[in-house]
């Protein structure tokens, strides 16, 4: 401390005794100078201190020249957007954009900004936007652009499956392998976490009249589902612009043909025994939605969409697409309030009709004739889908559909085309189900779902294993004890069965537990 203070008066005394003789300096050069004349309104200072300050002018002016021609560096490199932004945060610089001389402070000294505090464009008279996008609730996930926020969520998930008749993947249901010929145990038990998802909700500036956003969901699948092991599978992808009247989306999506979606624990969610569709494919998707009052709306759905996808099952690739996309559509209609279901807005009453067109070709050489074989195999698809919320307590909802080469969507027990002719394979299906909500927090699903590919249509060898019918009985109860933590319980009894009569069908019961925390 004594160090300290004595530092601190050698500093005061220094100081002074500068001040004393740079008082002297001045007072002889005043005196020497002698009295100003009337009128005359020059002040002369010692040339040494206007050398200084001629010197240090030219180094602000010289400093002042390098920002400037770094900045017309950076805006003949980067051309001014045209979007319109939202939000009043804090001030950034943005090149391209001028401040907009409108805008002004609150002169009651809040310091709140006027609704034109904000930038104009410089090679667009009239647009502006304000100075930045606004927060979301803390926390946030920062971002590089200051104009998107980013909502981090997902779900950590233990599953645990017992399975009486060996199912096909033993951890991912989709059907039962064929019973043993010689009577040998199948039970199986599988505990993994591969269901465990990650997922981020972009929002963005605003374009025009539309907001734009995002979507990223990815799960720990590998490349090809039904091999049953750890990776990472991309869900969802994209990018899109919305109203309350159009929606423009492109990128990885789900099906727009028969998007139903049952409550069931396991990820193949009833896919090959009666749920087609929900499949995720590169897409360019256009949406209208039509309100003719508040609780009613019409929803019209057109998408360009990709032919073959491997995501599922790789033997899909075995086929190949015809040089065009696949295009699928549907109509909806909605009565009553909106509420959000999951990641989707619904309403209590539901019902839509959708389909898809398309083409496949798989080209091969002949086992008999050693010639290159090549089928064209029409894809199409018709859908119905329904969903009736009757009160709080309890439901009903379900699909049905029929089609053909749908294999890719998850119908005709995941087979497309016939192993012997290359031809589509005709299938019908679908699924029913009945809930209640015993409490808010403790709900129940029971439903029963078919897929029935038309026998003729199936290769008749037995080493192609066609299976002819999987059907599919479930219920399970679900447990919310908070808004992160459920546990769930799930009993099915399922059944395949195998076109060739030396192929055993097989049938048996499962058990499904699931552990989830959700963030």
């Amino acid at each position: 401390m004594l160090e300290r203070l004595n530092g601190t008066w050698l500093n005061l005394c220094a100081t002074g005794i500068l001040f004393v003789l740079l008082s002297l300096q001045w007072s002889e050069h005043v005196n020497a100078q002698g009295v100003l004349e009337p009128g005359n309104d020059v002040v002369e200072v010692p040339r040494r201190t206007l050398t200084e300050i001629q010197q240090e002018l030219e180094a602000l002016r010289a400093r002042d020249l390098e920002r400037q021609a770094w900045e017309a560096s950076i805006m003949n490199r980067l051309p001014a957007t045209t979007f319109q932004f939202s939000g009043t945060e804090s001030e950034s610089r943005l090149i391209g954009w001028d401040r907009d001389p409108k805008s002004s402070h609150d002169q009651s000294g809040m310091g709140a900004k006027s609704k034109h505090d904000g930038y104009s464009c410089k090679s667009c008279p009239g647009q502006w936007m304000p100075l930045e996008a606004p927060c979301v609730d803390c926390p946030r996930v920062s971002t590089l652009s200051p104009y998107f926020n980013v909502n981090v969520f997902g779900a950590l998930k233990l599953d645990m499956l017992f399975n009486n008749a060996r199912p096909i993947a033993p951890g991912t249901p989709f059907f039962l392998a064929p019973d043993s010929l010689s009577g040998l145990r199948q039970d199986t038990f599988d505990i993994h976490a591969r269901q465990t998802t990650l997922g981020a909700a972009l929002t963005g500036p605003q374009v025009g009249a539309f907001q734009s956003g995002g979507l990223v969901l990815a799960m720990l699948y590998n490349d090809a589902v039904i091999v049953d092991q750890y990776g990472f599978l991309p869900l969802q992808a994209y990018g899109e612009l919305r109203n309350e009247d159009w929606r423009f989306a492109a990128g990885l999506q789900f099906d727009v043909f028969s998007p139903g979606l049952p409550t069931v624990l396991p990820f193949s969610a009833l896919a090959a025994s009666g749920n087609a569709g929900n499949a995720f494919r590169g897409q360019l998707r256009l949406e209208r939605f039509l309100n003719p009052t508040n609780d009613r709306q019409w929803t019209l759905q057109f998408a360009l969409s990709e032919p073959i996808v491997t995501t599922i099952d790789p033997a899909f690739g075995l086929s190949e697409d015809n040089g065009w996309p696949n295009v699928e559509g549907r109509v909806a209609w909605g009565h009553g309030p909106a509420e959000l279901v999951g990641l989707e807005v619904k309403r209590p009453f539901e019902v839509g009709v959708s389909g898809v067109v398309g083409q496949n070709r798989t080209t091969r050489q002949n086992p008999n004739t050693l010639v290159i074989d090549r089928v064209i195999a029409d894809v199409w698809g018709l859908s119905g889908d329904f969903r009736w919320k009757i009160n709080d307590t309890f439901g009903v909802m379900g699909e049905f559909y029929t089609g053909q080469t749908l294999g890719t969507y998850n119908a005709g027990i995941l087979q497309s085309v016939n192993g012997d002719t290359l031809d589509g394979v005709r299938t019908t299906g679908g699924w029913a189900e009945f809930f209640v909500y015993l409490t808010p927090c403790l709900h129940s699903h029971t439903g029963y779902a078919i897929d029935d590919p038309r026998d003729t249509d199936l290769a008749t060898a037995a080493i192609s294993l066609a299976r002819a019918r999987n059907q599919t009985l479930y219920t399970n109860l679900l447990w919310d004890l908070n808004a992160t933590f459920r546990v769930g319980f799930e009993f099915t009894w399922r059944k395949t069965d195998y076109l060739f009569a030396g192929i055993p069908d097989n049938e048996g019961p499962g058990f499904h537990t699931q552990f989830q925390w959700a963030f």
